[in-house]
């Protein structure tokens, strides 16, 4: 079975509670959902959180959309998932950091809709990078996190981003890389929200997008308004 675990975590260091602040009227957290209730082949949703009592917050707002809830490990986030998968029988899931209003559900859909791409233990779009940080994408086997998770429990980093002793260790599992769909620079591109300045552009790229009626699988459209919003005055 596929799933998505969503990231997410209230004691954000460089942006506290970020997760619940508004971006145009809908918080970050809640745009990370209504993202992945979009995505076709998912059978289950899961916020995975902390069991730090800052993160009754993430529990008490996920409680009202209608996805599951998972306390876990606060720092080591590779546990987490792993915990996830064997809760939730998961033979492989979506990673969604929840830092991430803007990544494409269609462009998961289709990578889903390829059955040759579940063979591989992973599947991403950063191995190299096709799509800016905050619109990548990352489909992992279940199994690989069971097999490692003691070896990825050595290194701190690994711990906390999941995925990063597989593509260090490359050679020895099945990864493919997704080629961007569009022709179109992203450099300097970044729509991660991690401070108030992320927070600002996230902010006035959403209200562009809803002044715009665009999708927000239109991710040329999306790219080119963060573009924009580097070229205004205040940004220089």
């Amino acid at each position: 079975m596929t799933g998505a675990i969503i990231f997410s975590r209230y004691s954000s260091e460089r942006l506290p509670g970020k997760a619940l602040l508004d971006i145009s009227g809908r918080c970050l957290l809640g745009r990370v959902i209504d993202r992945t209730k979009e995505i076709k082949g998912i059978k289950k949703i899961i916020v995975a959180t902390s069991k730090h009592k800052s993160d009754d917050q993430i529990e008490a707002f996920v409680q009202k959309e209608g996805v599951d809830i998972f306390r876990g490990s606060l720092n080591n986030v590779a546990k987490r998932a792993l915990e996830v998968c064997h809760e939730h029988k998961l033979d492989r899931f979506v990673r969604i950091c929840g830092d991430r209003p803007f990544f494409s559900p269609n462009l998961i859909t289709s990578i889903l809709k390829n059955k040759d791409n579940l063979e591989y233990d992973i599947v991403t779009t950063t191995f190299p990078r096709t799509y800016p940080p905050g619109l990548t994408c990352e489909i992992v086997k279940s199994a690989i996190l069971t097999q490692y998770i003691n070896l990825i429990n050595n290194r701190n980093d690994d711990k906390e981003h999941v995925t990063s002793y597989f593509y260090r260790n490359a050679k020895e599992f099945s990864i493919k890389n997704i080629d961007s769909m569009h022709d179109i620079s992203f450099d300097g591109i970044n729509l991660c929200v991690d401070n108030k300045d992320d927070l600002n552009r996230a902010t006035w790229i959403a209200n562009q997008i809803n002044k715009k009626a665009l999708s927000y699988d239109n991710i040329p459209k999306i790219i080119a308004l963060a573009q924009q919003w580097h070229k205004l005055p205040h940004q220089k």
